[in-house]
């Protein structure tokens, strides 16, 4: 069995593609061996000097490129080529691999690396090589060995975790700046703050830790590198000078570029190498923003060149250059001066300097509309010169990809320069972490229930998987049968399979008599089949359970992997994706195989508490599946025209100008695009814990506000003065996510640049129609209603989130009224209560009584903790009245707290489906108001849905569901109902016309001195029933049905709330009663019913409510009823099974309902 696994995971090993982040492992230089290669000159005798040149320029430039070209050509030099970021990010080595091949490069014995990949090779042949733990991998190891400070041990988890990741960013702080344990203890003893001295000791133990396991951090390789040389020290050892001379030996000269992204450490161990004796000459490159600035790090490099020279007795010549070049500062000189007014201190100085190349500053309504316009912008632009490039900046890393995702639904070619952009975030711009890559997740699950059997979650993961893939169905009816019990998941589908197996009825037959309806014969065959999979999946897991006591947990993996046939594919991958999800495994059994050797155990119940630890932090698989998808067409179009999206970072910046080749672009745009406040400049990171400032160099990191601004300012002077643009487009939204209360404003970093000058074309793109007319209560006549809301259709042809953002500007400007003084609320004090009816009043000076039903409902609920302040709303639609009538606290967690909740897969769902059903009936109506319905029309209209639908819905649903082939089944689910709506909608006879859709509407209701708003779905003219020719108005709003179960619609319908509401809305609005409301389902097989019924009259009675003066009254009570409540500020929790299990906020910021179970658990015990 260990052979076995030991070939799997050899095989394993072999299937991974070698990570380009690693430049060492393409390199064979054996630097601690005193032979070299025969074909190499002889090294040339020592030289008794050292001549260092440092030039630091504000524009970009190829002085470094033109230094190894010169250098290469003399061929008794060898060259080290050393880059402050990694060498696979370096344009001076892309340049020089294009003009010769980088083995060439190497078999002359010339060398390019960055500093952090040279140090490794440096230790690896010096036999002390370490394995490089990322940021994930060190929390998890802090979190693993409890190395936290004393107070955050005993606090909740998520505390202790964000300490944790305090304490880590400290120690990478102190690594970088190359401070070793002896100093930073020293600095801490003449503390007189017991924290450092508590720091310095986490700092000793962090070490230990590390070296025990025998890993390090990427900044932990030049520390290291640091103390093995004796550059810390001011006496050196005999050894230390050895290693110092040895590990450049093989070099005459060493060019350093990028000195301006190297770390303290960095520049300070450059510079000792550059002072070696078989060192001949030396150069480094760097830029710096602005011509009155130097560079911290050169200096510190020159520093530390002098100081080692002299402590080994050679002479040395360093010569420091500011170097500017006219004829790029001529060029330069205006776009310099417009660019600096976004320097705050420069601002006031320069006063309004007008942009030396077009600019455009554009506002939207939401972010469609500024992807769509952009787009079109951006297509008109390729369309004019093919060879057009285009960069387009925006605030975060989730703004590139779904601005990316937006430009690509356009037809755009869209690039990401830097792949770790995209190999880690998913359509929305979070993390995937490892553990949820596909294949993964079914492993890591599976090992999380075998070590915790009471776990139901993770063992529903691995039945929904690839690897057992039990049907939905059958898990579904599991579930819902024993949704009450308190048996894990294990136990009820063993006891099924047992029962089933006494019982000689089928699967489909026990599913039939408790649904009491018929299932399709495909269903029924699922079903069956997925009995044997349940059956071999119970033998399996009890076998592993079995097993898991004498197996390591990597032959555990094996083992299921073997079982469930899946062993052979990630073995021999045939596809692509098979081949990323091998890849991902590999990573993963890489993290198990370092899990044990951290735990210093083999077993299951030891390994996955660590794996648990690692599943909280940011881990990411090495392989991007859009590098293996979209590498090679990446590469075809480098050399054509190109939109760029990238963030804007410091990092980003740099390595979009390390992808910029020599030639410069004829034409190119630079669009910063979506700059709202809230993201950019954003909310400022610093760090929390005191920082020993005598060991750290200037520039300090940003622990004010101030500077954090300061900072974001230079990077927007950076942006505009490193891209070479010809056009300049600046622009942002008004709301960025749907549904969204929150207004955006303009970054205040760009307020200097928009629309200063009469030459720039300043414009705001509102696609909101205008202000919907007056409604006038005096209209009765059905004509002028539905001349009224056809002029409103007209006149507001867009979508749902355009109407949301006039809704929004109306509340904005109440919520404004409401943040008045306390005297102006006590002056009117008077007025409002003559505003209230009497029943109110007493209702308000009653203190609230708990109903009796709820009290006998809950006997045990102890008093709990709410919020009692009095509300009043500014306004009142259904969804909040259905909400506080669920759970008062909901409302209060969603509507005054402004808590965002998870958004779920049936959310989703939805939201398609009602904006296909609008669009194509919104086509209906056009068409209908201008002739007759054809089949054409028909056609149409089911295009535009299906379009609408496509659009509404997310790549990969948000993120929400296990895996791509549930979020295809569901997609596929949503396509099929729409299709059945469209065909249901011309079996209605009745119907005569269209009147509006998706209609907003407020009025006031005087009852409950509040503003009543809703949107109708549809209003439709229909005939009447009895025959008489005549014509009234029909609600009609609309449910998906993502389980598609059948539903009891007229009862629904019946008990709808929101039916009432909407009737008794259009009576207040327009004067005339409707004839009733429909409550109609997308989908879930009505089509086939109504095509059996025998008269048109049952098709509208099929969830259809007639209006009357109780449906009315019910309507105002509840309105009432809920403003009285919110008045008394009642907003105390009620928790139910029904309710918690869907609540967006369950899982988050409210607990009663855990509250509450622990308590009747106490209350059972005491009895």
């Amino acid at each position: 069995m260990a052979r076995q696994v030991d070939v799997a995971w050899r095989s394993l090993r072999r299937c991974t593609p070698v990570r380009k982040t690693s430049i060492s492992t393409y390199n064979s230089n054996r630097l601690f061996y005193s032979s070299f290669p025969m074909n190499l000159p002889k090294i040339p005798p020592v030289s008794p000097s050292v001549v260092h040149e440092s030039l630091v320029t504000t524009l970009p430039n190829h002085k470094a490129l033109q230094r190894m070209r010169s250098l290469l050509q003399q061929p008794h030099r060898r060259v080290l080529f050393l880059t402050g970021s990694s060498a696979v990010n370096s344009s001076v080595r892309k340049i020089l691999e294009n003009e010769s091949p980088a083995f060439e490069l190497e078999r002359h014995g010339h060398g390019i690396f960055g500093v952090r990949e040279f140090c490794q090779l440096l230790l690896r042949e010096s036999g002390r090589e370490r394995r490089i733990f990322n940021s994930a991998q060190l929390l998890a190891l802090l979190l693993h060995n409890g190395i936290a400070l004393a107070g955050n041990s005993t606090t909740s988890t998520l505390q202790r975790r964000k300490g944790v990741h305090d304490l880590l960013q400290l120690f990478r702080l102190l690594e970088q700046e190359g401070v070793s344990i002896e100093q930073y203890e020293a600095v801490a003893a003449t503390s007189s703050e017991h924290l450092s001295r508590e720091l310095a000791s986490m700092y000793r133990r962090y070490h230990n830790v590390l070296s025990q396991q025998n890993v390090t951090s990427w900044d932990g390789l030049v520390l290291e590198m640091l103390e093995l040389c004796g550059v810390q020290r001011e006496s050196v050892t005999e050894q230390e000078m050895e290693f110092s001379r040895i590990a450049v030996q093989a070099y005459t000269d060493v060019v350093v570029d990028d000195v301006h992204r190297m770390t303290s450490a960095m520049a300070r161990l450059i510079g000792h190498l550059c002072a070696q004796e078989s060192i001949q000459s030396s150069a480094s490159f760097s830029s710096v923003l602005l011509d009155t600035e130097q560079c911290s790090r050169t200096l510190l490099l020159e520093q530390q060149l002098e100081m080692t020279a002299s402590c080994i007795g050679r002479e040395h010549q360093v010569t420091h250059c500011v170097k500017s070049f006219d004829k790029a500062l001529e060029k330069r000189a205006k776009r310099q001066m417009f660019a600096k007014q976004v320097l705050t201190s420069n601002a006031k100085l320069l006063g309004r300097i007008e942009c030396p190349v077009p600019l455009q500053c554009l506002k939207f309504d939401t972010f469609e509309a500024e992807v769509n316009e952009i787009s079109t912008f951006l297509s008109q632009k390729r369309q004019s010169s093919a060879t057009i490039q285009a960069t387009v900046l925006c605030p975060s890393n989730a703004d590139v990809h779904r601005i990316a995702m937006g430009f690509r639904n356009q037809g755009l070619s869209i690039q990401i320069p830097n792949p770790s952009f995209a190999a880690t975030t998913n359509a929305r711009g979070g993390f995937i972490h490892l553990f949820d890559e596909p294949g993964v997740n079914a492993v890591y699950s599976l090992l999380c229930a075998l070590c915790f059997p009471s776990d139901s979650r993770h063992l529903y993961n691995v039945l929904r998987s690839d690897y057992v893939d039990l049907p939905a169905e059958l898990l579904s009816w599991l579930m819902e049968k024993n949704h009450q019990s308190h048996a894990n998941l294990f136990v009820v589908l063993e006891t099924f399979i047992q029962s089933h197996e006494k019982t000689f009825e089928t699967t489909s037959q026990l599913i039939r008599k408790d649904k009491v309806a018929e299932l399709p014969k495909s269903v029924a065959l699922a079903i069956e089949n997925g009995f044997q999979k349940a059956s071999s999946f119970i033998t399996l897991m009890k076998q592993l359970r079995d097993e898991s006591h004498q197996l390591s947990t990597v032959e555990i993996v094996h083992r299921f992997l073997q079982k469930s046939g899946k062993l052979e594919a990630v073995l021999c991958p045939s596809s692509v994706a098979q081949e990323h999800e091998s890849s991902c495994l590999a990573d993963f059994l890489r993290e198990l195989e370092m899990a044990q050797s951290i735990v210093k155990s083999e077993q299951l119940t030891f390994v996955v508490p660590y794996l648990q630890h690692l599943r909280e932090t940011a881990l990411t698989s090495s392989i991007s599946r859009e590098d293996t998808l979209e590498h090679n067409q990446m590469n075809n179009e480098m050399g054509r025209g190109c939109i760029r999206v990238l963030p804007l970072t410091k990092h980003a910046l740099e390595s979009a100008m390390a992808s910029k080749g020599e030639e410069e672009d004829s034409h190119h745009v630079l669009i910063f695009m979506s700059m709202r406040d809230s993201k950019f400049p954003g909310r400022m990171k610093r760090l929390t814990l005191p920082l020993p400032y005598e060991l750290l160099r200037k520039p300090f990191p940003v622990q004010t506000r101030s500077h954090y601004l300061e900072q974001c300012e230079r990077l927007v002077y950076e942006a505009l003065m490193r891209v070479e643009y010809t056009e300049l487009v600046l622009s942002y939204t008004n709301l960025v996510t749907f549904p969204s209360s929150k207004r955006e404003s303009l970054s205040r970093i760009f307020h200097p640049l928009w629309n200063q000058n009469s030459d720039s074309k300043a414009i705001v793109l509102n696609r909101n129609s205008q202000d919907t007319e007056s409604n006038d209560s005096n209209v009765s006549s059905k004509d002028s209603i539905r001349r009224h809301l056809l002029i409103n259709q007209d006149q507001s042809d867009h979508t749902f989130s355009t109407t949301l953002s006039k809704v929004m500007d109306r509340m904005y400007q109440l919520i404004k009224r409401m943040l008045l003084s306390s005297s102006m609320k006590r002056s009117r004090s008077r007025e409002n209560e003559l505003a209230i009816p009497l029943d109110q009043k007493q209702e308000i000076e009653t203190p609230h009584k708990e109903s009796p039903a709820y009290s006998n409902k809950m006997p045990h609920s102890r008093a709990r903790v709410v919020t009692t302040f009095s509300h009043e709303p500014s306004h009142l639609s259904y969804s909040q009245i259905a909400t506080y009538q669920r759970c008062p606290h909901r409302y209060y967690l969603g509507r005054i707290m402004k808590l965002n909740g998870n958004v779920s897969t049936s959310m989703m769902y939805g939201s398609a489906l009602h904006a296909a059903v609008a669009a194509f009936a919104t086509y209906l109506a056009q068409a209908q108001r201008h002739g007759k319905i054809t089949e054409e029309i028909k056609t149409l209209a089911a295009a535009k849905a299906t379009k609408a639908f496509e659009q509404s819905w997310s790549q990969d649903g948000y993120g929400l569901f296990a895996s791509e082939e549930q979020a295809f089944v569901v997609y596929e689910r949503g396509l099929n109902a729409l299709n059945e709506f469209m065909g249901m909608h011309f079996w209605d006879t009745q119907l005569k016309e269209i009147v509006c859709v998706e209609q907003a509407f407020s009025f006031h209701v005087s009852e409950a001195n509040v503003e009543l708003r809703g949107v109708w779905d549809r209003v439709d003219l229909v005939l009447n029933p009895i025959g008489d020719g005549t014509s009234s108005f029909v609600v009609k709003e609309f449910k998906s049905n993502m389980g598609g179960t059948l539903r009891n619609m007229q009862k629904l319908a019946i008990d709808s709330l929101q039916l009432k509401l909407y009737m008794y809305a259009l009576r207040q609005v327009y004067g005339e009663a409707p004839y009733g409301a429909t409550l109609q389902q997308i989908g879930g097989n009505q089509s086939d019913r109504i095509k059996t019924e025998s008269t048109p009259k049952v098709a509208i009675e099929k969830g259809f409510v007639p209006f009357s003066d109780k449906v009315e009254q019910e309507a105002i009570d509840a309105i009432v009823d809920v403003a009285s409540s919110l008045r008394r500020g009642n907003f105390e929790a009620r928790p139910s099974f029904a309710e918690c299990a869907f609540c967006p906020y369950a899982q988050s910021a409210c607990h009663f309902a855990t509250d509450e179970a622990r308590q009747l658990a106490k209350d059972r015990l005491k009895g």
